[in-house]
């Protein structure tokens, strides 16, 4: 995450601008120099790579833009260590013994650098061939500059603007107070996810209002956490990407008090801002599924009642949630209807969960998974009607049936 004099973001006002890279010929061309850089440079020294990026210039573009660059591709570097877990008492070792030999010894026009070097490793009984090959990396691999690039994970010149700008964000949401997420409740493939998200990086979060189709979520911020408040803000940035999956209309809005700055600034990001996010969607092929069933049934039952998909989430305790896939009711009335989960995936954790939710189940809501009715006796026990069980995939007639057993 870009942090300190890497930020660019402008304050002014009470409020906080994020800074944003345009995606346009020119910057693509730093990145991609850039890139190439990284690529070319495999085997060589991280200290050899930092003077090249200091040396590297591009008229009227400012130096710290080039530099967040190079942070977040040497982030994606992996470099060689030898050292050894010692490697202060290693070189003490190793300077002593030298120090012994060239007391001993004489110049040999003769004999060449290197061959005093093995006699010197062989007398402390140093036999490692990275030791004889790579003597300053084994020597000196504490220390970072001197550690060999072996590994670079290649991203393309478009991608690397694009991560720029998320770090942006992301270096302001170390410092976050408040934090509010508005969702537009229309239908998403990614809804889901980015609640899953939400509890992958273990953010504490309530539902604080829901009025005029728009859901508003209340995640906590690093201020309020008691302990290791610096590792909970990063949660928070490592969130940030997961909402850029959704298609539908959003807006995080939070405050953020800002070491060295006396005031709280206020940060605004919308789906109206162009950043995109380097998270894969997931689940695309679940939500056409569901899609295909209220297809189904509403084709079949249309006159007397009304599927469809509908972002909803029910908190629970502990900050847990539910999130149906699919709400039925009757002719319109919301007071006649059930909401219907449907499990893709079923595991030991997930029959695990649904026996621990089974005292906080809202009475209309219903889970459906695929299984052996046999297998599934001890959990049909517990859940009752709330259970659904189906050999394939769930059929329209099954939910109608289901549904009336709740109406």
């Amino acid at each position: 995450m870009l942090t300190g004099n890497l930020n660019l973001s402008k304050f002014r006002n009470g409020i906080v601008s994020p800074y944003f890279l345009q995606l346009n010929e020119k910057n693509e061309k730093i990145s991609t120099q850039l890139i190439e850089m990284f690529e070319q440079s495999s085997g060589r020294k991280r200290y050899e790579i930092e003077e090249d990026i200091k040396s590297y210039y591009i008229e009227k573009v400012n130096p710290k833009i080039v530099q967040g660059f190079a942070k977040i591709l040497f982030n994606r570097c992996e470099f060689l260590n030898y050292g050894e877990d010692d490697p202060k008492a290693t070189r003490e070792t190793v300077f002593s013994a030298s120090a012994d030999y060239w007391r001993k010894s004489s110049l040999n026009d003769g004999v060449s650098i290197n061959s005093h070097k093995k006699s010197i490793l062989q007398n402390i009984n140093v036999l490692k061939k990275e030791a004889m090959e790579n003597t300053d990396a084994w020597l000196y691999g504490d220390i970072l500059s001197n550690q060999k690039l072996s590994k670079f994970d290649h991203i393309s010149s478009e991608d690397l603007v694009h991560r720029y700008n998320i770090e942006q964000i992301q270096g302001l949401l170390l410092h976050i107070r408040t934090l509010d997420l508005e969702v537009f409740l229309e239908q998403d493939s990614a809804f889901k996810q980015v609640f899953q998200l939400l509890k992958f990086f273990q953010l504490m979060f309530e539902v604080v209002k829901t009025e005029n189709n728009w859901l508003t979520l209340r995640i906590d911020g690093p201020s309020s956490i008691l302990e290791n408040a610096r590792s909970y803000g990063v949660e928070v940035a490592n969130f940030f990407p997961a909402i850029l999956l959704l298609k539908i209309p959003w807006c995080f809005k939070g405050t953020i008090k800002v070491p060295g700055r006396q005031r709280l600034f206020k940060l605004e990001v919308s789906n109206q801002n162009d950043y995109q996010t380097f998270y894969r969607g997931k689940g695309v092929w679940k939500q056409e599924k569901v899609t295909s069933l209220i297809k189904r049934f509403n084709e079949k039952y249309s006159d007397t009642h009304q599927a469809k998909g509908e972002n909803k989430i029910i908190p629970l305790s502990d900050n847990r949630y539910l999130i149906p896939d699919i709400v039925i009711n009757e002719n319109g009335d919301t007071s006649k209807e059930i909401m219907v989960e449907w499990i893709f995936y079923v595991s030991e954790a997930s029959i695990k969960r649904l026996g621990r939710l089974v005292k906080e189940i809202p009475e209309n809501y219903v889970f459906t998974l695929r299984g052996k009715i046999d297998k599934m006796k001890p959990l049909q026990k517990k859940l009752g009607k709330h259970l659904l069980v189906f050999a394939k995939e769930p059929t329209a007639p099954a939910l109608l049936k289901r549904m009336k057993e709740f109406c």
